[in-house]
């Protein structure tokens, strides 16, 4: 599963590096197609019941953590605009955006876990946090992989 989940996320993560002019509608079809994947990933992972009451933590969890995911794209989008003239204000205000990012990521997680953890227990709870850490952290690498680093243009 992790295979099929990594290529999945590969194909899914690196347009959102690859061509800034596009960068809202993209974002959509991303999340749009990357959501029905994930999913099944998440079905076939948990294997829980259609009526379990996760389902509903999870859905409002996904629309939270999209939000989350586009403000990370336009955090990228500005760091590859503005890295080649990159001036010590604009780090700063990349990096804050960045730690804010992501402490709003662990949050969100902690939030639902909570929830996930009341409807369905701790196990599957701890379990369901295991696999989006591992998704969300795939998405991340595959991303970081490909940007200059600072100093590097």
């Amino acid at each position: 599963m992790k295979t099929k989940l990594f290529a999945l996320l590969i194909f899914f993560a690196l347009p959102l590096i690859s061509n800034a002019q596009q960068i809202n509608d993209e974002i959509k079809l991303i999340q749009s197609a990357f959501g029905m994947e994930k999913r099944a990933l998440v079905e076939q992972y948990m294997a829980l019941p259609a009526d379990s009451p996760f389902w509903p933590v999870y859905e409002a969890y996904e629309v939270e953590r999209r939000e989350l995911m586009k403000e990370r794209v336009f955090i990228i989008n500005e760091y590859l605009e503005k890295l080649p003239k990159l001036t010590e204000a604009d780090a700063d205000a990349l990096a804050m955006k960045a730690m804010k990012n992501n402490a709003g990521l662990n949050g969100l997680t902690a939030k639902h876990y909570k929830k996930i953890k009341k409807s369905i227990g701790a196990i599957n709870a701890a379990k369901f946090v295991q696999l989006e850490n591992y998704v969300q952290n795939t998405i991340l690498l595959a991303i970081t992989e490909r940007l200059p680093f600072i100093g590097e243009l």
